[in-house]
């Protein structure tokens, strides 16, 4: 079911789903470049691009040192979490930025999966240092292998903080970790018994982190060392083994590849693919790009019911409006209001088990927000940000039924639906194609629910 993609249909609109569910989508000129390497080669031009770290150095941002108690520890408590905010709100804008103008936008992609997966908030790590790390981590494994990914976030300090590992040791373990380890990042539920819990509990005592340096630590005395029976195996099993037992479950396979189609792909696939799908992944040694190398080859990836059928998320939304417009973002603070309001905040998600996604985005109050927003965009909102060229997005003088074809290859990388059609030349008969009549009618088109779907 994953057999590839016959060389006669791989068409822009190919190409242009291919850009928006491995990346954040492009400008028709950026299509067409895809479009002309050829079907492989485009899908190794977006998984094997080079590094952009040079072009995307890191904030500046050191670990929060907390408050020593005193008379001053509440101004100096206060100082601190005012930090805390300017330093999350200038992550945020990085992160962003970088998803924006990267060259290497699968990378970034996989790292928005992964951060939906690993969850874990600001609002309770309270170190945007420890947020960085485990950013960082995440970048370094969101195309490779799982199982080096998955020991390293046992060991990721905005983790263990997140998930009070930090408070694990003989004789009272935490289970909080090990339980959702097992149910939300590698087995889901009802593949493990409370045993199983418990006993991987055991293996994560003595997990800590260097508060001033942020730095990962095992604290010895603390870790417990006895024999443990962990999914059928026993042994003095420490952390890392335990990982190595759960990534050997045929299970973590099934589970991982699942949630990479429905993220890329689409929702409830037919058992055989997903079959298909974990084989695949168990195949390739669990690793995450050569699975996504499999799938954005596939002839299943580019099926009708998956095209243009995936509700986009904040962050898809505001990014890809900004890419297919060809303006820069947002300032910081207008992009955070934006993507707070419409329910993605990055760095805070809602709870461990990430944002629900698909149908979730869209309520009444977010689509109208996305209406007015995209108004905002469009006409620059008072300065704060940088309008789009009209003249460069909806050529003066040219014919309805041009500019009709120019704007949906623009705005839904195909064809406008006749109703969709209709619709915008009726508007421009009535308005005619003055810059404000031409800004008025690309926010009508970007409020439109085909512009909600990737």
């Amino acid at each position: 079911m994953l057999t590839p993609l016959p060389p006669r249909e791989w068409t822009p609109i190919a190409a242009a789903h291919l850009l928006n569910r491995a990346g954040f989508g492009g400008s028709p000129a950026e299509i067409h470049r895809l479009h002309c390497l050829g079907h492989s080669a485009a899908v190794a031009a977006l998984l094997d691009a080079d590094e952009d770290f040079d072009l995307f150095p890191a904030p500046e941002i050191a670990p929060m040192q907390r408050p020593t108690p005193g008379p001053k520890a509440q101004i100096h408590g206060a100082e601190v979490r005012a930090l805390a905010r300017r330093q999350t709100l200038q992550l945020r804008d990085w992160w962003l930025r970088r998803m924006r103008s990267t060259p290497n936008p699968a990378r970034e992609k996989a790292v928005l999966f992964w951060h939906g997966h690993w969850a874990t908030s600001i609002q309770k790590v309270r170190d945007p240092f420890l947020l960085l790390q485990q950013n960082e981590t995440l970048r370094a494994h969101a195309l490779g292998e799982f199982g080096p990914m998955t020991k390293e976030m046992t060991r990721d300090p905005a983790m263990i903080r997140y998930l009070d590992l930090q408070t694990s040791e003989t004789g009272k373990p935490n289970e909080n970790f090990s339980r959702e380890l097992m149910e939300l990042f590698t087995l889901g539920e009802g593949h493990y018994s409370e045993e199983d819990v418990r006993e991987a509990a055991r293996a994560f005592t003595g997990h800590r982190y260097n508060p001033r340096t942020g730095t990962f630590e095992l604290a010895h005395r603390r870790h417990d060392k006895g024999v443990k029976t962990f999914l059928g195996r026993t042994g003095c099993f420490n952390g890392d083994e335990v990982v190595d037992i759960i990534v050997s479950q045929p299970r973590c396979a099934e589970f991982i590849s699942k949630k990479l189609w429905t993220f890329y792909a689409g929702e409830n696939p037919p058992q055989g693919l997903l079959d298909t799908l974990a084989d695949a992944y168990r195949d390739s040694g669990l690793h995450t790009g050569n699975l996504l190398r499999r799938i954005f080859t596939s002839r299943a990836f580019y099926a009708p019911v998956i095209v243009r059928s995936q509700i986009k998320s904040p962050v898809q939304w505001l990014v890809q409006a900004c890419k297919i417009l060809e303006i820069p973002l947002p300032a910081a603070a207008v992009s955070l209001k934006v993507l707070t309001e419409l329910g993605q905040t990055l760095f805070a998600p809602p709870n461990v088990k990430g944002w629900d996604g698909g149908r979730a985005w869209i309520s009444s109050s977010t689509l109208l927000l996305r209406h007015n927003l995209a108004g905002q965009i469009v006409r620059g909102a008072g300065g704060r940000l940088q309008a789009p060229d009209i003249d460069t997005l909806i050529p003066p003088g040219a014919a309805p039924s041009s500019l009709c074809d120019a704007l949906g290859e623009r705005l839904f990388q195909s064809p406008m639906s006749p109703a969709l059609r209709a619709k915008a030349t009726t508007f421009l008969d009535g308005n005619g194609t003055s810059p404000a009549a031409r800004r008025d009618l690309l926010h009508l088109l970007l409020s439109t629910p085909e512009f909600q779907l990737s």
